[in-house]
């Protein structure tokens, strides 16, 4: 039961420190990682990369103050290449994910 009390306790310390990280609207812009939405030398780049320029999309994001969630590889994530879902960072909105909105 100790155990399973502080793992808890740890999961909530580490969630609060992670959303901290992410609301900091004045935080600098984090370095450009590429994923398969950059192809043949154009960049997309995701919100809060240097190089972003925001969107209508984006600044809807921010009213509704999403913060975006790190990273969980899933079953899709193969040999390297990640899947990002939508409210990860670094997942690119498609037509088809902007239709769910």
């Amino acid at each position: 039961m100790k155990k399973f009390l502080f793992a808890s306790f740890m999961i909530l310390a580490i969630s609060i420190g992670a959303n901290a990280q992410t609301t900091n609207k004045k935080a600098k812009p984090t370095k450009h990682v590429c994923t398969a939405a950059c192809i043949d030398g154009k960049h997309i780049y995701a919100h809060g990369e240097k190089g972003h320029v925001c969107t209508a999309d984006c600044k809807k994001m921010e009213e509704e103050k999403m913060a975006l969630k790190d990273h969980v590889c899933t079953a899709a994530c193969k040999d390297g290449n990640h899947v990002y879902a939508h409210g990860e960072k670094g997942h690119v909105c498609t037509e088809a994910c902007k239709t769910k909105m």
